[in-house]
């Protein structure tokens, strides 16, 4: 691994996400000291017990410039109001934050002209994460094999080099796009599957609440599985929809009209274009599998 051990690094928000990391950093030795940072003392606790960070702390304070790197691994909303707090308390110009958000369109240009010359600001996204969150259900193996995705500010800076070999150094696949790429990609693949999945337990459940125990017991395997996701945290959701609200709300009308579409067909009987229909995507799946394990491979 051509990657110089690090001093020390933060982790802002030592969740399911950065918990993970910390213990996939650790089982590399990528650093020598892993700080977590929380409001949360009980989360600190969990990640202090699953040996993923360090040292604790419940304050954001000057110590913050002793980290080479830092990882914010908040919810969205949080990402931008952090790095505002930071920057005034770093040192040296070398320091790299980082961050795991899945709207990558968070940082106002303001926040961006605070940061020229202050230090390094390289916004990443590994795409990783279970329907559970909490530093207690981390994994180090949560990252391997999953791709991250890095939308850079600027071309040519040797910071991003430090982040995607650390991303690469615990099992990620790292690609580099522009924001507006990456967030239009997660409105399809991401962020509208969660939408569905949370909005259709509440449609099941509210069709008749005295069958509510015959819903649960006959649950098919599909439903269960689909509706997982609905599971996931949701105030991280809640932040996701609303700061990529330009592409989810693109991707979620043409949703509607390709649902409208096989509606007009089921009601009008049309059977040879509803099974052309579903085997045309069945096609299109089996192929987005297929490129998906030649990549794994």
């Amino acid at each position: 691994m051509l990657l110089k051990k690090i001093n020390e690094i933060t982790i802002i928000g030592p969740g399911l996400i950065g918990s993970s990391l910390g213990l996939a950093l650790k089982e590399k030795g990528i650093s020598k000291k892993i700080v977590g940072l929380d409001k949360s003392k009980s989360n600190l606790n969990d990640a202090i017990k699953n040996r993923s960070i360090d040292e604790q702390r419940t304050k954001l304070d000057e110590r913050i410039s002793n980290s080479e790197i830092i990882f914010i691994c908040t919810p969205v909303s949080q990402i931008e109001p952090l790095v505002q707090k930071i920057v005034p308390l770093i040192t040296d110009k070398k320091t790299i934050i980082t961050d795991v958000g899945s709207v990558k369109k968070c940082f106002s240009q303001q926040t961006i002209k605070m940061i020229k010359g202050k230090c390094k600001l390289i916004p990443g996204h590994p795409i990783a994460g279970t329907e559970f969150s909490g530093a207690k259900n981390a994994k180090p193996d949560l990252f391997k094999k999953k791709w991250c995705i890095l939308t850079p500010l600027t071309k040519n800076d040797n910071s991003l080099s430090v982040v995607k070999k650390i991303w690469e150094a615990i099992g990620m696949n790292v690609s580099t796009m522009t924001i507006d790429e990456h967030d239009k990609i997660m409105s399809i693949t991401s962020h509208l599957p969660h939408l569905i999945a949370f909005t259709i337990v509440g449609t099941a459940f509210g069709i008749d609440f005295k069958r509510k125990r015959d819903l649960i017991n006959f649950s098919a395997g599909g439903f269960k599985d689909f509706t997982r996701i609905g599971s996931s945290d949701p105030k991280m959701w809640t932040d996701i929809f609303i700061k990529n609200k330009k592409h989810l709300l693109k991707t979620l009308e043409n949703f509607l009209k390709d649902i409208n579409k096989i509606k007009k067909l089921i009601v009008d009987d049309e059977v040879n274009k509803i099974f052309s229909y579903l085997k045309r995507n069945k096609k299109i799946r089996k192929s987005i599998v297929q490129l998906s394990n030649l990549k794994r491979n």
